[in-house]
């Protein structure tokens, strides 16, 4: 009878002790990004100077779109918002399609290839058993007079079901960090100087 509590109280410290370093290993990682900062920088800029950007409406699968109407309107808005206050162009303009042949513009077309998003009453009643929520796109910068794709990168951004919370409400910032993120790439390799 001894053995069997002594035995017990060793399983049991040994479960206490995983679940603290499986607690610990989590707990600084929230958003997990798909690449560094440091690799934004790795894309050289492009040699052509652009005076004129035109993001064209994002592209996203119409049963993805019916289930998160506001998602790319949410991204699409910051990823402007932040290009103009990161970027020495002052002419960003959205179209739905564009037609422009303008020499110095350039076109940006970005389509979501991956979303999925968790609401908070399934983070509560399942937890960390959700998953992940992510949001990734295909972003594509086009020569507005060639019509050349110039640089294409895929961006995605994905919350750690283990951090986000009902009450933090971090899977809803995925779609403005990744317009964030899209912002900090465009900015680094378009220039106008």
């Amino acid at each position: 009878m001894i053995k069997n509590v002594r035995f017990s109280n060793c399983f049991l410290c040994v479960l206490i002790l995983i679940f603290l370093i499986f607690s610990l290993s989590c707990s600084g990682l929230g958003t997990i990004r798909s690449f560094e900062d440091a690799d934004l920088r790795k894309d050289t800029p492009i040699g052509k100077k652009y005076r004129k950007i035109i993001f064209q409406k994002f592209e996203i699968d119409p049963n993805l779109e019916k289930d998160y109407p506001e998602i790319t309107t949410a991204c699409e808005s910051t990823a402007m918002n932040e290009l103009l206050r990161k970027s020495s162009i002052t002419t960003i303009q959205k179209a739905r399609l564009s037609a422009s042949r303008e020499e110095d513009a350039l076109i940006i077309r970005t389509t979501v290839i991956t979303l999925r998003m968790f609401s908070g009453t399934a983070r509560t009643l399942d937890g960390t058993f959700t998953g992940n929520s992510e949001m990734a796109v295909d972003v594509q910068l086009i020569d507005a007079a060639s019509r050349r794709t110039v640089r294409e990168k895929k961006i995605s951004t994905a919350n750690n079901a283990y951090i986000a919370s009902p009450a933090v409400g971090s899977d809803r910032s995925l779609p403005y960090d990744l317009g964030r993120m899209i912002a900090e790439y465009i900015a680094e390799v378009v220039r106008n100087q």
